[in-house]
């Protein structure tokens, strides 16, 4: 049997979610989730609040993601309580916070979630314990916490550069899945409080150029409002490149437009379709990659959420001559 290529992916969410739940369509490979431990907002974020575990939700996410479909278990994870006390809250972020107090460990709780799920692949933290995002703005000012960055700049500031408020080395099982990858995969998902919240840890940059995988960059569908107002594709490449010390070697970037609904909604949070502006860049390939399909905004969830997503069949499609 073929060796399976080492895939790791980088970041968490969505983005996580989307990319994986393509790539494990495509045989052969080896796929590990190295997901940021900086969330603090929705169900997580009291969760982490009021037991101090490692957040759930980046990790839920990608469990979900790996495991199998038709597993009734799989959408039970995804399930978000509508009503009462647990409204907002995933049953996957309970399920992951009860089986941390219960076994004692972070690490214990992901195996023994991940042989219940049945998943082909490996989450991975980042970071062994909680990380609080700190934001040092171009005003001078600094912003602690992922959700309050992500919802509390404005377009009249950017970030100047983001750290931990307390520095976290890597995770042993991190440094080695990055050094030993064959091809890395970092976004999509917001720029600083998801794709290079996942990079901070100390070390991680040390391990990414000691690993001879190349890098690929999934670029966003559209700005951020607050975390990236006016960005260009070539500025959000920038910004990857100062937190993995290493050049991108392939940059994916959607380059069809969006219908005058979708333009309208994101225009009105003042959010606005990622300008290409990196022209004739060898690694830049462009292709349709969103999903045709919009996604309504869910009762009683706390974060907003993006109304368009990348579609996990083209980006597997465009992930796979890559992957050699």
């Amino acid at each position: 049997m073929t060796d399976r290529k080492k895939i790791v992916t980088v970041g968490g969410g969505t983005g996580t979610f989307v990319v994986i739940s393509g790539l494990r369509t495509i045989p052969n490979l080896a796929l590990s989730a190295m997901v940021t431990m900086a969330d603090d907002g929705g169900s997580t974020g009291r969760l982490r609040d009021a037991y101090g575990f490692l957040p759930p939700g980046d990790a839920r996410q990608a469990l979900v993601a790996l495991a199998p479909d038709g597993n009734v278990l799989r959408d039970l994870f995804a399930y978000r309580f509508l009503k009462g006390d647990v409204a907002g809250h995933n049953l996957g972020n309970l399920f992951l916070t009860a089986l941390t107090d219960v076994l004692g460990s972070n690490e214990a709780a992901l195996q023994e979630a991940s042989s219940i799920l049945r998943v082909d692949g490996t989450v991975i933290p980042a970071t062994e314990v909680p990380a609080t995002l700190c934001a040092t703005l171009s005003d001078g000012s600094t912003v602690l916490g992922q959700n309050t960055i992500s919802e509390s700049g404005t377009a009249d500031r950017h970030i100047e550069s983001l750290s931990y408020e307390t520095p976290l080395p890597i995770t042993v099982a991190a440094r080695e899945a990055l050094e030993e990858a064959d091809l890395i995969v970092l976004g999509p998902g917001l720029l600083y409080s998801s794709t290079i919240a996942a990079l901070l840890g100390d070390g991680t940059q040390d391990a990414i150029r000691a690993s001879s995988a190349r890098v690929v960059y999934i670029a966003n569908l559209f700005t951020k409002a607050g975390e990236t107002d006016g960005y260009s594709l070539s500025r959000h490449c920038a910004e990857v490149e100062k937190y993995t010390g290493k050049s991108i070697d392939h940059i994916l970037v959607h380059n069809e437009g969006f219908s005058p609904e979708v333009l309208a909604w994101y225009a009105n949070e003042a959010e606005f379709p990622l300008v290409d502006d990196m022209g004739e860049d060898p690694r830049v390939i462009r292709g349709p990659l969103a999903s045709v399909n919009i996604v309504p905004p869910l009762p009683n969830d706390p974060v907003r959420r993006s109304l368009m997503r990348h579609d996990s069949v083209l980006v597997a499609e465009a992930l796979r001559p890559l992957i050699g």
